[in-house]
């Protein structure tokens, strides 16, 4: 929630020195096999470096990182498509802020600016899009302990601020008990709040959100030896979506399958991941 270091993203949070990862997607009874791969490389040092999405086959996206003194320098997105396009971002790290801008083949087309205090925590965050002329801020608080306690969040248009929305956190013996929204996506003033539930081993075993005291969702997770191995996500008491996972002996995950129920009835999504570690 807090780490704010924009190498820490491109890790990926796996474990060991890996050299790749391959993603396989399948939908049940609609693919005869994996439709889409997503093939992911790293550098020795565990940073990404390259991403390559295919659709049957045929390659249709890539994402290509550059690194300076172990810090992301540039990230090109390109379609591989008959209406392809190149986005480009490019970050300079100034003391206590790193700016981004984002270009569109060679048009400038967003920034952002993230403001870091001397304990690594974002302070203040403004994304803008110079093509609608539309930006958003957002500044955190924390506590003693580099807790988050606060998110305000306003966003702007031409005719001036069109959302505003407030997170507060709250926690127990350093663990996040509660987050209250102080409205939806709609800005109606109507806020909600997601409340945590741990075990003896401080894993988060339920999340329940509720608008105005009534219990709207919920989602349980179930543990094997510290490793995530069900989500199961409710709405009014029914299920609405199931998880489950399966890992390698260095913890990483191996394969996911995803049940998504619907008026249609359930539909089954398998991710699977080859992976490949360097120095084996």
């Amino acid at each position: 929630m807090k780490k704010t270091n924009i190498t820490d993203l491109e890790k990926l949070n796996l474990k060991g020195n890996v050299k790749s990862v391959n993603e396989f997607s399948q939908v049940l009874h609609v693919d005869d096999a994996p439709s889409i791969e997503n093939v992911k490389t790293f550098n020795t040092n565990g940073f990404l470096t390259n991403e390559t999405i295919y659709y049957r086959g045929k390659a249709r996206s890539t994402e290509e990182y550059t690194y300076l003194d172990g810090k992301l320098k540039t990230k090109v997105e390109t379609l591989l498509t008959s209406s392809g396009y190149t986005t480009t971002y490019r970050y300079d790290y100034k003391e206590n802020e790193i700016v981004v801008k984002v270009f569109e083949d060679d048009e400038l087309a967003e920034s952002s600016i993230k403001k870091i205090d001397k304990n690594n925590n974002v302070i203040y965050t403004k994304d803008s899009n110079l093509l609608f002329n539309t930006y958003c801020e957002k500044t955190y608080k924390y506590d003693k302990n580099d807790n988050l306690l606060l998110v305000t969040e306003d966003c702007y248009n031409e005719d001036g601020k069109n959302y505003s929305n407030t997170i507060k956190y709250e926690y127990k013996d350093a663990l996040l008990i509660k987050m209250q929204h102080s409205n939806t996506i709609t800005n109606d003033n109507v806020g909600f709040t997601e409340q945590y539930y741990y075990n003896n081993l401080n894993e988060c075993t339920e999340i329940k959100v509720f608008i105005d005291n009534k219990l709207d969702s919920k989602q349980t997770k179930v543990y094997d030896n510290g490793l995530l191995t069900e989500h199961h996500f409710y709405e009014n008491d029914d299920e609405i979506k199931f998880i489950k996972y399966e890992y390698d002996q260095k913890e990483n995950i191996t394969k996911k399958t995803v049940n998504e129920v619907s008026s249609n009835g359930t539909v089954t999504t398998i991710f699977t991941f080859k992976i490949s570690y360097y120095n084996n």
